[in-house]
């Protein structure tokens, strides 16, 4: 999924939308619960997600503006998320089919947004379905695994970004200091897998003891913290944006733990009748 978003930047989108969008995930996540599988939610239980969806643009938009030091030029970033500067066009495209290629890039990022969402409440509503039948951290292995296998079969249409991103990744320059060669982007490689196997091995445990919109909102703060990280590590400066993106999210995610969930529709309906 983190594929297809980057490559919504084939499709002009400029980074702002990308992150507006990107950024909704937990609204994504209340309208797939509400529509889809008959969850209600409260009034404080809302602007809470809405506190906390604004708090992450907000810093995401924050940190853009920070690392973003050169000048306006055009980005051409391919389906591996590489990105470079693209060369300047001979002549503008035509109106309706630029339209028609943002309005694509739009509908990626949507059904990404959908997409997601819509694996975390499946993920929920099979853990209800077989917790008899196995012990929970079994069926987080379980569907980790599932998820990931199914993943690989849409990568073999990017067979020639993957292997251009491993020759480029195996000619990088040789860590110092070792007594065999190992390239460096080969290492960070490395290092990134055994991270995110760590990462998504918590998310998936995290996922059968909360719902989906409270591990949607726990991310969110897990994506700001991040952000603060690379603040304090690489000297960036800190802005007005991030400082109200702090009081949004830490102060959404302590209110949406504290609120009580909103009543079933089923006792509704019944109260009704009553």
């Amino acid at each position: 999924m983190s594929v297809l978003a980057n490559y919504a930047f084939a499709y002009k989108i400029s980074v702002a939308i990308f992150t507006l969008i990107r950024s909704c995930n937990i609204i994504a996540t209340v309208l797939l619960g509400y529509t889809v599988f008959g969850q209600r939610f409260s009034i404080e239980q809302l602007l809470c997600v809405l506190a906390v969806t604004v708090g992450i643009f907000l810093a995401s938009m924050g940190e853009i503006r920070t690392l973003n030091t050169s000048g306006p030029t055009s980005t051409d970033c391919s389906a591996m998320g590489t990105c470079h500067d693209a060369q300047t066009s001979p002549a503008p495209a035509e109106g309706d089919v630029e339209i028609a290629t943002w309005a694509i890039g739009i509908a990626m990022l949507a059904f990404v947004q959908l997409l997601q969402g819509f694996l975390g409440h499946v993920q929920s509503t099979y853990y209800k379905i077989y917790k008899d039948l196995a012990p929970k951290n079994e069926l987080c292995d379980e569907f980790l695994f599932t998820s990931h296998v199914m993943a690989l079969l849409p990568l073999l249409c990017l067979k020639d970004d993957i292997m251009a991103a491993a020759s480029n990744a195996l000619v990088s320059e040789p860590v110092p200091y070792l007594p065999f060669h190992l390239p460096v982007q080969i290492l960070w490689l490395l290092v990134n897998n055994v991270s995110q196997t760590v990462c998504l091995k918590g998310v998936f445990r995290t996922s059968a003891t909360v719902t989906p919109l409270a591990l949607t909102i726990i991310l969110s703060v897990r994506k700001f913290l991040s952000v603060v990280v690379s603040i304090v590590l690489f000297s960036n400066p800190w802005t007005i944006q991030h400082s109200v993106a702090t009081v949004l999210i830490f102060g959404g995610a302590f209110a949406y733990s504290q609120v009580p969930a909103a009543a079933p529709a089923t006792i509704r309906a019944d109260k009704k009748s009553d």
